[in-house]
């Protein structure tokens, strides 16, 4: 039983299973945002749209770059990074495993968490999907695996590698940029938990510092040979989600007489958005919406998409115009905007953060791609995943505090690597919170999700051997008073 749960026997077992997925799978190129990626993608190659693409994270379109070298043909270049993207999630479903191997007492518990993670249905969804999703959670789960390496072996090599990841993390997808300051923290943490010298400290910090430093800056260069600006991405002088300003604005906002033109074309999409036919995918759950939260959860990004070309003509805006230049023009109406609905912003700062308790993806297509990928399952399956996921998000969110508490008990001392996992998970649920992600929430905290599914398991495990204890325990001293 043992060789079943072996190292060897399991990582052959992941990568049958995701090159099974793989060659399964249909790749989804149109949906979402894939086509903007691949978009960017040319425009390395010298080949792009002329379109601007300085508001995207470019890492993942790199890539993609370097695939389109050796695979020109479309339908082969889809499915090679089909097939990239299931690698991915082997290796960081191995990382997984060998993460919790650490917590579990047993071999397949360890396994049941990377599984979890390895066949969710967000996990399948975006590796389907051409998009940055599954190279960002691989750069984090990669730096916490390094992390471990570096608090239980050191080693400057390892901090080099640790900090380049960190570096190509905040590359892939800019919502991870905050994680520079976690990370930075739990390198801290475990200097300070190894009682190093300040000599050691000094070389660790500088070993860390650099290579991130660079890989980032590296990209900041580009943008300003590129686009006229250094830094990683442009700034449009507010620092919360577009889309949920967007999703704010009523016909009774006041805006000054210069952006009464860009307000009525809002009020107008707005509109459009409201009386248009609403699409549900296989398992959706908004028909539970009572309060009518998810309107103005999803609005924003769908109002601002029917307001788009009006905007481009507003503003006189050449065709290969992108975001970063209409982000520039509508600023200050944004800023008008912001002010006099902070009630609203405010209100879905906590929704933002709720929001990021549900899976990333439930995994489902709409039907118009017909039975695809997971759209082959019945539509209570959706359904059923994603209770259940909120669930064990709510297990998570309560173990946290239950874990401080027994930290602070213990004189101040907490586990590292459950510290590690916790202060990942809460950065990017912080991040929902502290920028409004909105609708984005679910999808932005992905990366978080092995670390959620894991460590639920492990607590529901751990209080399903305290209640079992515990009733056999009061079993034997009922069977010893009925034999007297």
């Amino acid at each position: 039983m043992n060789r079943i749960y072996s190292h060897s026997n399991f990582l052959w077992f992941l990568i049958l299973l995701n090159t099974g997925l793989a060659v399964y799978a249909t790749p989804m190129f149109d949906f979402e945002d894939a086509g903007a990626y691949i978009s960017f993608s040319h425009t390395f190659l010298g080949d792009g749209t002329g379109d601007n693409f300085a508001h995207r994270s470019p890492f993942y379109s790199i890539v993609l770059a370097g695939f389109t070298l050796l695979f020109r043909q479309p339908a082969v270049l889809y499915k090679v990074m089909i097939f990239f993207n299931y690698a991915l999630v082997a290796a960081t479903a191995w990382m997984v495993y060998l993460l919790f191997r650490r917590l579990f007492s047993t071999k397949k518990m360890a396994v049941l968490a990377a599984l979890l993670f390895n066949i969710s249905f967000a996990t399948i969804f975006f590796a389907n999907l051409l998009q940055t999703e599954i190279l960002t959670v691989f750069f984090t789960v990669l730096a916490f695996t390094l992390l471990m390496k570096i608090h239980e072996k050191e080693g400057i090599g390892y901090i080099i590698i640790y900090s380049a990841a960190i570096g190509l993390l905040s590359l892939t997808h800019y919502n991870t940029v905050p994680l520079i300051f976690t990370f930075t923290i739990l390198l801290c943490i475990s200097l300070f938990q190894n009682k190093k010298t300040v000599r050691k400290w000094i070389v660790s910090l500088i070993a860390f510092l650099i290579p991130c430093f660079l890989i980032i800056n590296a990209w900041c260069f580009y943008n300003q040979q590129h686009n006229g600006f250094y830094g990683l991405f442009p700034h449009s002088g507010g620092n919360i989600s577009r889309n949920i300003i967007v999703a704010s604005i009523r016909p009774e906002d006041k805006v000054s007489t210069g952006n009464q033109p860009l307000l009525d074309i809002f009020v107008k999409a707005r509109a459009t958005y409201l009386n248009a036919e609403e699409i549900r995918t296989k398992g959706s759950l908004s028909k539970f919406d009572k309060f009518d939260f998810l309107t103005d959860l999803f609005s924003g990004f769908e109002i601002y998409s029917v307001a788009r070309p009006k905007l481009f003509d507003y503003f006189k805006l050449p065709g290969s115009s992108g975001e970063y230049e209409l982000s520039l023009k509508l600023s200050g109406f944004y800023q008008e905007i912001a002010k006099q609905n902070q009630g609203f912003i405010q209100k879905f700062r906590f929704i933002s953060l709720l929001n990021g308790f549900r899976a990333s993806s439930k995994g489902s297509l709409p039907q118009k791609y017909g039975i695809i990928n997971l759209n082959i399952l019945p539509a209570f399956s959706f359904m059923i995943y994603s209770i259940a996921f909120i669930l064990l998000s709510m297990v998570v969110f309560i173990a946290f505090f239950f874990f401080i508490w027994k930290g602070i008990k213990r004189k101040w001392h907490f586990d590292f690597i459950f510290l590690g996992m916790f202060l990942i998970i809460f950065s990017y649920w912080g991040i929902n919170f502290v920028f409004i992600t909105a609708g984005d929430a679910n999808r932005f905290k992905f990366p978080a999700e092995p670390f959620i599914l894991g460590l639920s398991l492990y607590y529901i495990a751990g209080v399903w051997n305290w209640v079992t204890k515990l009733v056999g325990e009061r079993y034997d001293k009922y069977r010893k008073l009925k034999i007297k």
